[in-house]
């Protein structure tokens, strides 16, 4: 897994590495050379040949200097300006300014009387390096850098942003104003700006560069959150054997589904048959028994006890109890409604449970301003709710949670002793020992009524084969985002449904299997 790093966390390897490992110097060459790989790969010197750098005054800048070396070497043509005043330059950017003076370069400093001829080299560009500012960045871009920002941002030329796109917050992916880049090539670990919105947008294609920073030093460091890879869900799938049987592929059961919510009972017992689970009970409410019966071919129903309305009762608490114990999953939520008599039954059901639990959706929303009571769950728990669920949940203002979603998920996964699946862009996963993994795949298009309970139906199935719940959580996000990712391809557009995600489940999960080490 690759760790995710925040700017001071970075800021602190960086430190270490360069007192103790390698020369600072050696580390912006290294840096430098890196985004100079990134520009050979996509644009020859025939394609690509004349190249505008754009540096800041810190180590930023310094790596700017270093690839506008190393590009004129290349028989790039290459013009450099600098934000600031050359005798404003210090440390190892100032040795790295100097040797590309050196290597003939002139370097023009940018003021606000000298913007047009910035404008001029922009429009002429064929590629754009933007290394003004660095992962320190914080608040908003202002003065001439704002304007050289806005200047960068109008250019039709391809534009590749060194360690983050400038302006963009590298802890949280905030910004106000910054550059818009096709390409971001990280120094040595993704920061979580690369990951959240609008710096994952804003950061376009990521690049991750080895520029030698020790693994002992990233271990130390201590970093508990993680980019998940398709290697790191490839290793965690089951696997299963040649003389497997429905029995040994395991048995979910779900309780879920209401009158006029019965598409979120169907949808997530049929993923769980989907993600590779033997046999999958749906027990329902008894007067929509026979609409499930005819929708659902593979699933076996069992109607339980309603209230008047069609939704749950307390009386089915015994069948519901029995029906678990032949279970390896019991998925509790989508489409229960949210009936007095129903939340009363999902709040007796949950203590009682042996095997693991994925609680989705209105079994989430039973426990509203009852968080605590999700500690007497009796076995593993898989939480998955939206910033929304949580907040009810919790009871904590959803302003208060977007902002800090890893803090915020690996707090509560800790506090409730259970695995957290907080659902969004991107979908982060907490462990209960605080450990927080953030899913890299999926796209708008996985914004339609439905998409959550898939995923809760592909946890469940993952559960049911026997991956621990926190593998399960994480696989299960991954292999929804890729679902989704595979359907993008192939409609060209986010209009998909629901239950295509939920058919796409066998080849996404193969198109990880498969993928080459």
């Amino acid at each position: 897994m690759i760790p995710v790093a925040t700017a001071r966390e970075m800021r602190a390897i960086d430190e270490e590495t360069i007192r103790h490992h390698v020369p600072g110097l050696t580390l912006m060459e290294r840096a430098g050379e890196g985004v100079r790989d990134e520009i050979v790969g996509h644009w020859d010197k025939k394609t690509g040949r004349r190249v505008v750098v754009v540096c800041g005054k810190g180590n930023n800048g310094g790596d700017g200097f270093v690839i506008s070396r190393l590009l004129k070497r290349d028989g790039y043509q290459v013009r450099v300006h600098l934000v600031g005043k050359a005798g404003d330059v210090k440390g190892d950017a100032l040795a790295m300014l100097k040797r590309c003076r050196n290597a003939g370069i002139g370097i023009k400093e940018v003021t606000l009387e000298r913007l047009t001829a910035l404008a001029e080299d922009l429009a002429a560009a064929d590629v754009v390096v933007d290394a003004l500012f660095g992962t320190g960045f914080e608040g908003e871009p202002e003065g001439i850098a704002a304007n050289v920002i806005t200047l960068i941002n109008q250019t039709q030329a391809s534009t590749i942003a060194v360690d983050i796109p400038s302006g963009v917050d590298a802890t949280t992916g905030e910004a106000a104003l910054a550059v818009s880049a096709d390409v971001t090539v990280a120094m040595g670990l993704p920061k979580r700006g690369h990951l959240f919105f609008p710096g994952k947008a804003l950061a376009g294609e990521l690049v991750i560069a080895d520029i030698g920073i020790p693994y002992e030093v990233v271990r130390r460091a201590g970093i508990k959150v993680f980019l998940l890879t398709r290697q790191d869900v490839k290793a965690a799938l089951p696997q299963r054997p040649g003389d497997a049987h429905k029995w040994s592929c395991g048995h979910v059961v779900c309780v879920c589904g209401s009158t006029g919510l019965t598409g979120a009972a169907a949808l997530s017992a049929h993923s769980a048959l989907r993600a590779g689970a033997g046999l999958v009970t749906l027990a329902i409410p008894r007067s929509l028994n026979a609409i499930m019966e005819a929708k659902l071919t593979e699933v076996m129903t069992l109607p339980v006890d309603e209230t008047p309305q069609g939704s749950f009762s307390l009386k089915a608490l015994d069948t519901l109890r029995e029906l678990a114990k032949r279970a390896n999953c019991v998925v509790v939520g989508p489409g229960l409604s949210q009936h007095e008599e129903t939340v009363g039954m999902v709040r007796a059901l949950l203590p009682t449970l042996g095997c693991p639990c994925v609680l989705d959706a209105d079994g989430i929303n039973a426990f509203a301003g009852r968080a605590d009571e999700l500690r007497s769950a009796k076995g593993p728990l898989v939480i998955t709710p939206h910033i929304g669920e949580a907040s009810r949940l919790f009871g904590v203002d959803k302003a208060e949670i977007a902002p800090r979603l890893v803090e915020f998920a690996a707090e509560k996964a800790r506090h409730l002793g259970a695995v957290l699946v907080l659902k969004g862009a991107p979908t982060v996963v907490a462990g209960p020992r605080g450990e927080v993994f953030i899913n890299p795949t999926g796209n708008q298009g996985l914004a339609t009524a439905g998409s959550g309970d898939v995923l809760t139906g592909i946890i469940a199935g993952l559960v049911a084969q026997g991956v621990p719940p926190l593998k399960a959580a994480f696989c299960g996000a991954f292999i929804h985002g890729v679902c989704g990712d595979l359907l993008l391809a192939e409609e060209r557009y986010f209009g998909f449904l629901a239950g295509e995600i939920a058919d796409a489940i066998p080849t996404a999960i193969w198109s990880v299997l498969s993928e080459m080490e």
